[in-house]
């Protein structure tokens, strides 16, 4: 495994050349994480085989940021073992990361209920793949799924105001997280499509 410095991994998440993964669980990387990371937790088992069917082929410089080294350990050896590169891992956790000058993000959440209550005044974009649309989506929103985000954000406009959606809020908080950093006004909306379908609230099918 090729190891970059923090500051030469950030400049290349920063030139969109790297994948940089925040591997804690979705409540710790809610709370702030390090700016550019896409939250996809760790777990025991398929985990590297799952990060590369969600890379659909792609193959870039990946890092891992973690609280726990043993976490970090693990997951280093699942992605290599699915024939991932993992160029940079950072297993101190967010105030070490802070503490360095290094780049930080917090998501701005918003409740389903609050998202029902206002929804006249957020774009909705539901970044879950086809096949979960099936089940329901928010009224009115825009389907982008999420490996899709950055090259389509040229379709967005940065004078509306967004509420990101997925199934559970981990990969909308992700790309919350990144749209900020591109300067939008976006929220996540916590737990995402299952406690907006478990409120009741009203759903489309496509």
């Amino acid at each position: 495994m090729a190891i970059l410095t923090a500051e030469a991994f950030v400049t290349q998440v920063q030139q969109g050349v790297a994948l940089f993964l925040d591997i804690n669980p979705p409540q710790i990387y809610s709370k702030g994480h390090a700016a550019g990371t896409y939250n996809f937790p760790y777990h025991r088992g398929q985990w590297g085989e799952e990060l590369k069917r969600a890379l659909n082929g792609q193959n870039p410089p990946v890092g891992l940021f973690a609280n726990d080294p043993s976490i970090i350990q693990a997951a280093v050896g699942d992605a290599e073992h699915a024939g991932l590169s993992v160029v940079f891992t950072w297993d101190k956790g967010l105030q070490s990361w802070q503490d360095s000058g290094l780049p930080i993000e917090r998501v701005v959440d918003i409740t389903v209920d609050e998202l029902h209550q206002n929804l006249h005044d957020f774009v909705v974009i539901d970044v879950r793949e086809a096949y979960e649309l099936r089940a329901g989506t928010v009224p009115g929103a825009l389907h982008i799924p999420m490996g899709q985000i950055q090259s389509r954000v040229q379709e967005l406009d940065k004078d509306r105001k967004y509420a990101i959606i997925c199934q559970s809020g981990s990969r909308s908080a992700s790309v919350a997280g990144w749209m900020s950093q591109q300067g939008f006004d976006v929220n996540n909306v916590v737990g995402g499509m299952s406690l907006w379908l478990g409120a009741r609230h009203p759903v489309e099918r496509p």
